[in-house]
């Protein structure tokens, strides 16, 4: 499962920083590589962040991604996305490449940076064969940093590549106390949080991966009360450098955390499900698992039947659900997506003449963003009234065998989280007695301003 995990609390005492270190924004900067410049750096961070181990705000997630779409370049960037959390002053980020491959050119602040008030008030860059860390505090006094936003471009990194290995994935480094760099890092309101981070790849003209996979971030919802949510995914598929001309079907496996999520359907979807005048592939095998799934599709009964497509195309829709109690509630939650050959399927796309094409793949997230149902206090049998016929029916659910309420929240009329007698009690005393209005949403629809363990599976208000 991936949630958000602490890394530590961030105490920024005032002090006199001697030097700091920034990248230039000119293009003739040059990286170079110094033990002396790394342990300075190692030093510096110490000094700047004095970790304690204390709460850090549980909602927050920040997601650090490196991304390179454009295949003819030897070129990366890297992006923050911060908008499920908070005002972000600073980082550690280390990327590692293939020195065997590629080696590591230049870095340039990406526009987030570039766009500040004044440069960052420290930012350095230590060295290591394989890769690089950035450690970056943009103001100590905290009043300027990026706002919460999809898509910060905090930095461009360009690649010389090596002979004809032209091929390196460009990946968040799993460092360890012996290994290079440091552990990735955000940095929000004097907290650092560790990030789920994204990786990529990078080639050239020379290799051609000829087919890609991608999961795009996708947003879900979870009912805040019950942890019950959903989200759907559309997995993409496009070319790299050649067409989806005549392919005759793909395969496809995606694993997810069984603990978080599971898999609830799959149909064919777009293009392929116009196929054969509407009917979809002639073949479509679809396997189910605790912790992913599998697809494998041919588009005509011969399996020599070949559709040309113009560009990427969405194939499939799956639709997951929650796993209520692993969800911490009121929470945003990341979880995982991520092509996989370990269930006996290839994702490979099926050429005539021919075979195949295995695919390269970029993963990625979901993110479940807690909502809580809309209803009106009192009107516990969903009529859209409050009356005397919403005491009698949580009588009948109390104590008859009545309902089911479908509702509880509504039914919650003095919102002590529970649902018994001293509630059909409040609820005419309201209507009979004057007695004190049940808590909000009273006039009208709404969502409960109290955390409990109630929800509302469904109700009349929109």
């Amino acid at each position: 499962m991936l949630s958000l995990s602490l890394y530590g609390k961030l105490s920024t005492e005032p002090f006199l920083i001697v030097a700091a270190m920034i990248i230039s924004r000119h293009p003739s900067s040059r990286l170079s590589n110094s033990f002396f410049r790394g342990t300075i750096t190692f030093l510096s961070i110490m000094a700047l962040f004095c970790i304690n181990l204390e709460s850090a705000r549980a909602s927050d997630l920040y997601i650090l991604s490196v991304q390179a779409s454009t295949y003819l370049q030897d070129r990366a960037t890297v992006h923050l996305d911060n908008q499920a959390g908070s005002d972000v002053g600073g980082w550690s980020i280390t990327l590692c490449h293939d020195p065997s491959s590629v080696a590591l050119d230049e870095i340039f602040f990406g526009s987030s940076l570039q766009n500040l008030p004044a440069p960052p008030d420290f930012h350095d860059v230590a060295f290591f064969s394989s890769g690089f860390t950035i450690t970056c505090i943009i103001d100590n006094s905290g009043n300027v940093s990026l706002v919460p936003a999809s898509n910060h471009l905090l930095y461009v990194i360009d690649y010389n590549y090596l002979g004809f290995n032209n091929y390196s994935d460009i990946e968040f480094c799993p460092t360890s106390t012996t290994g290079p760099g440091l552990d990735s890092y955000i940095e929000s309101g004097g907290q650092a949080y560790d990030p789920i981070t994204i990786d990529a790849f990078i080639f050239n003209a020379v290799l051609d991966p000829g087919v890609i996979y991608e999961i795009e971030r996708t947003i879900g919802t979870y009912d805040e009360q019950t942890g019950e949510g959903s989200v759907v995914v559309e997995p993409l598929i496009f070319p790299a450098l050649y067409g989806l001309d005549s392919v005759t079907g793909f395969s496809m496996a995606l694993s997810h955390d069984p603990d978080v999520l599971q898999i609830d359907s799959i149909i064919a979807w777009d293009e392929i499900a116009d196929l054969n005048g509407g009917a979809g592939p002639d073949l479509m095998l679809v396997e189910l698992m605790s912790d992913g799934w599998t697809v494998d599709v041919t588009f005509g009964p011969t399996g020599m039947e070949s559709v040309d497509f113009p560009g990427g195309i969405y194939p499939l829709r799956a639709t997951y659900s929650t796993q209520p109690g692993a969800i911490p509630l009121g929470n945003c939650v990341g979880s995982w997506l991520r092509f996989t050959n370990s269930f006996g399927v290839p994702n490979a796309v099926d050429y005539f003449p021919g075979c195949c094409t295995n695919a390269c793949h970029y993963d990625d997230l979901v993110i479940l963003i807690p909502t809580t149902a809309s209803f009106q206090r009192g009107d516990c049998n969903g009529d859209t009234a409050r009356n005397l016929a919403d005491a009698i029916f949580l009588l009948g659910v109390l104590f008859t065998g009545g309902g089911p309420a479908y509702c509880q929240d509504a039914c919650d009329n003095n919102d002590d989280g529970s649902i018994d007698i001293s509630d059909a009690i409040y609820l005419l005393t309201f209507l009979f007695a004057n007695g004190a209005a049940p808590p909000e949403p009273n006039q009208l629809c709404g969502s409960d301003p109290t955390s409990d363990g109630l929800g509302c599976a469904s109700n009349t208000c929109p």
